[in-house]
């Protein structure tokens, strides 16, 4: 009669300090990101209604209008982030990475997009720091240079 030998008992090992604080950074990080987008739709708001992209988010503007998208975006990424923040201490933490890479693909699509289509070293560099891209505009924003004139704007839909 042979018997199978015991299997060794797999024990998963706890989530130590360091890798928690890094997912827990991870997750702050796509907090910025999401951070960055809501600003940028405020300051955008003017143009936004032609230049928007994402279906739903453009239904959401028809609907209305760049008021109700800004809430729809705050809400969803506070909630995604308290998901993340939840999910890091489950067995599902590998999705925090992933989703970190997706919102590092959003900031540089946010950033370096370039309408014309041009994607030479020279354009991005004339479109987003020449011309006051995104990133300038985000600075701006927040150092209130732009910011009473982005609610003003906002406020008059």
């Amino acid at each position: 009669m042979s018997a199978c030998p015991p299997q060794p008992s797999v024990q998963k090992q706890p989530l130590t300090l360091k890798k928690r604080i890094l997912y827990l950074l991870l997750a702050f990080v796509i907090g910025i990101v999401g951070v960055y987008d809501t600003v940028l739709s405020v300051v955008f708001s003017q143009t936004l209604p032609q230049i928007e992209m994402n279906p739903l988010c453009r239904w959401i503007i028809e609907e209305g209008g760049v008021k109700e998208l800004v809430l729809w975006k705050s809400a969803g990424t506070l909630a995604g982030i308290v998901i993340l923040i939840y999910i890091t201490y489950t067995r599902f933490r590998i999705c925090v990475p992933i989703v970190f890479f997706l919102a590092l693909i959003l900031f540089f699509y946010l950033t370096f997009y370039c309408p014309n289509g041009d994607y030479t070293i020279e354009s991005i560099i004339a479109e987003s720091v020449r011309s006051g891209g995104p990133l300038d505009r985000f600075v701006n924003f927040y150092h209130c240079l732009d910011f009473a004139d982005s609610v003003e704007a906002l406020m008059e839909e």
